[in-house]
């Protein structure tokens, strides 16, 4: 019954889990019309870092709700098969009872034939008693006139001497065996007594074997039924928890596009905007320099590591530059990865040492190594020529200047390609 009480709590926390969809939409005045390139998209109105934030909010809530159903969709399934094994253990045992009292039912119908021939034999002893003690009643009688004669008058109406012994000897037989006959009729009327009250007392244990046993029959019954009654109410919630869930996911999957769709209208927005140094277009895409120098000293490509002395491949491009100069967004994007090993520091750590990496959406993120200070966190996001961080030369290094990469769907490419 634990589990049935376990259901009814959770059945009472499912309107705590119900989930209205009002709120989680952002004007589709600011979202672009098709998921197209910016380059081909029809801007409707101007968005603002509020909008993608708040979108990205309103994203965040459907995912998180989602998730709440999730839980509750895993306690019920949780419950449902707790209940599904109780339920199965209750009918076996309900089986297991049915077949018990059926067999005690049988005995109870032996049990009660018995009583009643039992009975029958006690009644017919009581009559062959009474018809016996009849019987004997009325020779007694008649033995008691004749005894009642004296032994002349015996003797007057005998035929002989000889009929005379034999009439005496006749009147102490019958006496005898009247006697005998009355004892072991009185005998067979004890036995079938002794017989007929085993009989009840087999019978009657046998009925309150059969009373308890129906009795439990009956419970397990009531317990299958509420059970299953709880298994089906189970069952129910979890058809419109899975219902909710799937809608809250496609809520929220809409609102990720919109989000996306707002992040690109939005970059696309800066970049028109953008009145610093050259740009250049790719993938719908306005790249910029990341640093004012464009002085590259080291290319993409093949290269003798300037530390290990191995011939190995350089994933991106160094640009020299001073220590602290600025470094901007070469792009508009969203700040997808920080790594802080040495906060404003201009030297130490390993690898990339200070860097982050940018999201600007089409597969495509550029990654800045070797800073100093990072000005920029997790999830930001930054418009096209907007400060990150400064120059350092932090990690693998031999002196401060800017490590520039560009991946196209997680494979680095030249990124002088991309650069004006």
């Amino acid at each position: 019954m634990a589990a049935i009480r376990i259901t009814k709590k959770i059945i009472s926390c499912a309107l705590a889990v119900c989930i209205t969809m009002t709120g989680l939409s952002v004007s589709t005045s600011k979202v672009l019309a098709s998921g197209d390139p910016l380059s081909a998209a029809v801007i409707l109105n101007k968005v603002s870092q509020s909008d993608i934030d708040r979108a990205r909010r309103e994203r965040d809530a459907a995912r998180q709700r989602a998730q709440d159903v999730n839980s509750y969709l895993r306690a019920l399934n949780g419950q449902q098969s707790e209940l599904s094994g109780e339920l199965a253990n209750l009918n076996q045992a309900s089986e297991e009872q049915r077949a018990q009292f059926e067999i005690i039912a049988g005995q109870l119908a032996a049990a009660l034939e018995a009583k009643e021939a039992a009975l029958a034999r006690f009644v017919e002893a009581q009559d062959n008693l009474n018809t016996q003690q009849e019987l004997f009643e009325q020779r007694v009688n008649a033995m008691f006139e004749f005894r009642n004669k004296s032994t002349l008058e015996v003797l007057l109406e005998s035929d002989s001497i000889a009929g005379f012994f034999t009439n005496l000897e006749i009147i102490s037989l019958i006496a005898d065996a009247d006697n005998q006959a009355l004892d072991q009729l009185q005998i067979a009327m004890d036995d079938a007594q002794l017989t007929a009250d085993a009989a009840m007392a087999e019978a009657d244990e046998m009925q309150s074997i059969a009373d308890t046993k129906q009795a439990e029959l009956e419970e397990l019954q009531r317990r299958i039924g509420v059970t299953s009654e709880a298994l089906e109410e189970v069952s129910t919630l979890i058809t419109a928890a899975e219902r909710e869930r799937d809608n809250l996911n496609a809520e929220a999957s809409r609102l990720d596009q919109q989000v996306r769709n707002l992040t690109r209208q939005y970059q696309a927005q800066q970049a028109a905007n953008y009145s610093g140094g050259a740009t250049k277009v790719i993938s719908g895409i306005t790249f910029t320099w990341p640093t004012a120098s464009h002085s590259i000293t080291d290319p993409y490509g093949m290269r003798t590591h300037p530390i290990s002395g191995v011939q190995k491949m350089h994933t991106g491009m160094d640009i020299g530059s001073s220590y602290g100069s600025t470094i901007v967004a070469a792009a508009s994007g969203t700040v997808i990865q920080v790594n802080l090993p040495v906060p404003g520091r201009n030297t130490g750590g390993t690898g990339y040492g200070n860097f982050l990496i940018i999201n600007h959406g089409n597969g495509v993120t550029t990654l800045y190594g070797h800073c100093r200070n990072i000005y920029v966190s997790n999830g930001q996001s930054v418009s096209i020529g907007q400060k990150i961080a400064e120059v350092g030369s932090t990690g693998s290094s031999t002196g401060p200047h800017l490590h520039f990469e560009v991946r196209v769907n997680g494979s680095t490419v030249n990124p002088r390609k991309y650069l004006p």
